[in-house]
């Protein structure tokens, strides 16, 4: 039988119908003045790590294998539904009570933002995570949360995050360019610190929650794109998020063949984003540095200062305890 990308099927109806665009933006960073020229390609077309892949296999790195999961098999309904019994998750309602929201225009779209943590910068936040038991990203990612609360968010009620996890290994997928990258939706309060964070990752990785979320995300294959139409016009107005955390992983991979890097730019990229995900944030290793980016929907954020003062605050609050 011939594969299908049902995700991307999900992403092509939501920009055909709705029109709510997919692109994922990426660029080179130059650290000496803070500019990026920005691409894009559309996550119908590729994940993260096959964008990455496409852009960095003509500059000679083979990024082959791609990073798998630690899962072996998509599981089924009963035994997600097992898992989840067995690991019960506090739920929090799907609104926000941000501080200030604006009208705008279908096609207006803020431009993402970067923050640079160096290699020595990089080490002493992994080295803080293994001294503490955490992972790094959640010290990053929790972070960025307590910055975005103390500016946007009014009130001390808990919301959602939706973080992306990489199932690539487990799905049987053969084609490496279809997307295989589920998601958790995170229950998260303003003042959340990292252990908080990964308490509720590892909570919702041990409930299958991401499993879940990739079966429902590929009900396409069933329902086709009249389905998928009527399903998001249902939900749409339901549901909303903080927005997405991407670890988009350390690059370019480990591999004997990769040419010599003799520049100091730095990979970067930020994920699409709606009203409803409006904050859209990555981790991005390049060369032993980290790029922190930051996209806000138009929704949530009158002009591009505001981002840029955001990812440098992100990037405040990350170091002030290193």
């Amino acid at each position: 039988m011939t594969e299908k990308d049902y995700i991307a099927q999900l992403f092509r109806v939501r920009r055909e119908r709705f029109g709510i665009s997919d692109d994922i933006y990426w660029g080179w960073f130059n650290p000496d003045d803070g500019s990026v020229e920005w691409k894009t390609w559309r996550h119908a077309d590729a994940d993260g790590m096959g964008g990455f892949a496409n852009i960095l296999r003509p500059l000679g790195f083979p990024c082959d294998p791609l990073p798998i999961c630690n899962e072996n098999k998509v599981p089924s309904w009963l035994e997600i539904f097992r898992a989840s019994k067995e690991n019960p998750r506090p739920a929090a309602l799907k609104q926000i009570n941000w501080k200030q929201t604006y009208a705008y225009s279908p096609d207006s779209m803020r431009m993402p933002e970067v923050a640079l943590l160096t290699r020595e910068e990089t080490i002493a936040l992994k080295e803080k995570g293994k001294n503490q038991k955490l992972n790094y990203s959640n010290l990053a990612f929790s972070a960025l949360n307590r910055v975005v609360a103390k500016k946007l968010v009014n009130g001390d009620d808990p919301y959602y995050w939706f973080i992306g996890v990489n199932i690539r290994g487990a799905t049987n997928i053969r084609n490496e360019q279809f997307n295989q990258v589920s998601g958790i939706n995170l229950p998260i309060y303003p003042d959340s610190d990292a252990a908080h964070w990964q308490q509720q990752m590892r909570l919702a990785l041990k409930s299958k929650s991401h499993w879940a979320t990739w079966k429902l995300a590929n009900i396409g294959k069933y329902i086709g794109d009249g389905g998928l139409s009527l399903v998001y016009r249902l939900s749409t107005n339901s549901s909303h998020f903080a927005g997405s955390c991407s670890v988009m992983g350390d690059w370019p991979l480990p591999d004997e063949r990769n040419p010599e890097i003799n520049n100091n730019r730095l990979l970067c990229a930020a994920g699409p984003g709606t009203a409803n995900y409006p904050i859209n944030s990555s981790l991005v290793g390049w060369n032993g540095a980290t790029t922190l980016t930051l996209k806000l929907h138009p929704y949530i954020c009158e002009d591009q200062t505001l981002i840029k003062t955001l990812v440098n605050a992100w990037r405040d609050e990350i170091l002030r305890d290193l």
